[in-house]
């Protein structure tokens, strides 16, 4: 993203009269707060590699952020794309806008950033032992 977070208009202090600087937020760090909201989601397992082509397809936590693409649009808007692997017995459409919903918050709540589409893919679906 490389993009900068514009602060709040106090400056989140009380008297700030000017910006000391810019902050800059890498896409891993909103690829990870994207995947960390969407694993607590209830029906979502784990996280599954975009590039799917690895022995290891689903994600440990260590590389989770690699179930997440994350694209800087006009400067202020965030795209973000998640693939999940989810457990078997949920309703795709319910766990997928529960996702959505949930980390379009997260990234409002914590960046301060327009959020305009959050892509849910369920990649694969796993049972229970």
């Amino acid at each position: 993203m490389d993009g900068s977070v514009e602060p709040a208009p106090d400056g989140g202090h009380a008297g700030a009269r000017r910006p000391l600087g810019v902050t800059r937020v890498t896409n891993e760090v909103v690829a990870w707060i994207a995947v960390l909201t969407a694993l607590q989601v209830p029906g979502v397992h784990a996280m599954y590699q975009a590039a799917g082509q690895s022995l290891e397809r689903i994600l440990r936590r260590s590389h989770a952020h690699r179930g997440a693409r994350v694209e800087l649009r006009g400067g202020t808007t965030l795209d973000v794309d998640l693939w999940v692997v989810m457990l078997a017995g949920n309703s795709v459409p319910k766990v997928g806008a529960e996702v959505q919903q949930r980390v379009a918050d997260a990234v409002e709540r914590m960046l301060g950033l327009e959020v305009g589409n959050i892509n849910v893919h369920v990649s694969e679906v796993v049972f229970a032992p």
